[in-house]
């Protein structure tokens, strides 16, 4: 071990450790990336694992197995996971085979297909929801079509 990191967290600040995952080992999990606050990625995100995105993030498709976008990151582009957790904003579809949370504060702009979801007082989701159940590939520039009332002519008599 190298010396003082016994008082480093797992992403190697000085102070206590802190885990994310409570309960857990204070080590990070095999597959946890982190994009912080002062990093701006142009290009997609490919991964099994988790991925905790507190900068920006811009492409077309982004894959991951945990999705966490913390309260001052931004995610554009299509999302494709097991598990999404808002804290920040997504700009784009979400398609998470498992769940989708909503936090306090958090938007997302785009279709969402998800097998649950959670969507906290003060969170924000923008566009077509389509919760429970296999969720399907979301599908592209989908329009809700309203028909307009149709008026009825009585006779009085």
């Amino acid at each position: 071990m190298v010396k003082g990191a016994e008082n480093r967290d797992y992403l190697g600040s000085p102070g206590p450790r802190v885990s994310l995952f409570s309960g857990r080992s204070q080590t990070p999990p095999a597959g946890f990336s982190v994009v912080d606050d002062k990093l701006v990625i142009h290009g997609d995100l490919d991964t099994n694992g988790t991925v905790r995105v507190d900068g920006q993030v811009s492409g077309s498709l982004h894959r991951a197995g945990t999705l966490i976008v913390g309260a001052g990151g931004t995610v554009v582009g299509n999302v494709e996971a097991r598990e999404v957790i808002v804290a920040g904003a997504i700009h784009g579809n979400v398609n998470a085979r498992g769940r989708i949370e909503i936090e306090p504060g958090a938007v997302v702009n785009g279709e969402v297909h998800a097998t649950t979801m959670f969507l906290h007082d003060g969170g924000t989701a923008n566009g077509y929801l389509a919760i429970g159940g296999e969720p399907q590939a979301p599908v592209r520039g989908r329009q809700l079509d309203v028909a307009p009332a149709q008026t009825r002519n009585r006779s009085r008599g």
